[in-house]
């Protein structure tokens, strides 16, 4: 939902003034400037207890940092730097998990509100491509509590190597969690699997859920802007776009020439 049209919403029928019907809440008015992604509403305490909870997110971040993952370390943690920043300046409850993977499984943090996150530094990548072992540990302790919008990414560009969990407890795994949203994100520069689509079928996650894309230019912050409007769709209509992967797949298609958009936030530019 845009801007415009939850400015021009009859207010007879927003989320708010339905709420407030339906639960007959007193009218004990709290004015809050800019506290719902940037949009000015004034509010009475209980509905906007009931909007945070209802908008409370988790975002799951599964990386390869393999040795062929060299040259991604910067640019994603400049991101995750930033995307935690935006969301930090939100109303909304935010939260960030972070698993790094090579031969290795690295927990990084997990369940952190971005309120309390301090900025990461780059990390080392070398290393083979335990996929199966980091999904396992990066998705299981996740819980149906934690947040109402449950969101995990995996980011690689190869097949898993010597994982100690197999392939079917991964997709054990995937299909138990009903409600949540899993996403691969896969570069193949030397075509060596094929498509994300078949990729995410072998793991478990739905074909579209899955996305090629390209790390060179822009490609890190397009990743990263795909994942500040999965958050905004889940939030206002409670679902995500059938075309939610548009900008990744064109950056792709051009990496050259598609840039990540310029975005504005709460007055300030990023």
């Amino acid at each position: 939902m845009s801007k415009g049209n939850m400015v021009d919403k009859p207010s007879g029928t927003s989320k708010l003034a339905q709420l407030r019907q339906n639960r007959g809440i007193k009218k004990q008015e709290v004015d809050i400037e800019k506290a719902i992604d940037g949009f000015v509403a004034s509010i009475d305490s209980q509905t906007m207890m009931a909007e945070i909870a209802r908008n409370s997110a988790i975002v799951n971040l599964i990386i390869d940092n393999s040795g062929s993952m060299e040259g991604t370390a910067n640019p994603i943690a400049e991101e995750i730097n930033c995307f935690a920043q935006k969301q930090a300046a939100k109303l909304y409850t935010t939260m960030l998990s972070l698993t790094l993977f090579n031969t290795m499984v690295d927990p990084k943090f997990g369940k952190l509100n971005v309120k309390q996150f301090v900025p990461i530094s780059p990390w080392w990548c070398d290393g083979g491509t335990n996929i199966y072992d980091a999904i396992i540990s990066a998705i299981t302790p996740i819980l149906p509590t934690d947040a109402n919008h449950r969101l995990h990414l995996i980011v690689t560009d190869g097949q898993n190597g010597r994982s100690n969990h197999t392939q079917e407890e991964v997709r054990n795994l995937i299909a138990s969690r009903s409600g949540e949203h899993i996403f691969l994100l896969y570069h193949d520069e030397y075509n060596r699997k094929g498509s994300a689509q078949e990729y995410a079928t072998e793991l478990g996650i739905k074909p579209e859920n899955s996305v090629n894309f390209d790390p060179y230019g822009d490609g890190i912050k397009i990743i990263f802007q795909t994942i500040e409007g999965l958050l905004d769709s889940l939030r206002t209509d409670g679902v995500i776009p059938k075309d939610w992967a548009k900008a990744i797949e064109a950056h792709r298609a051009d990496p050259m020439r598609v840039k990540a958009r310029e975005t504005k936030y709460l007055g300030s530019s990023f």
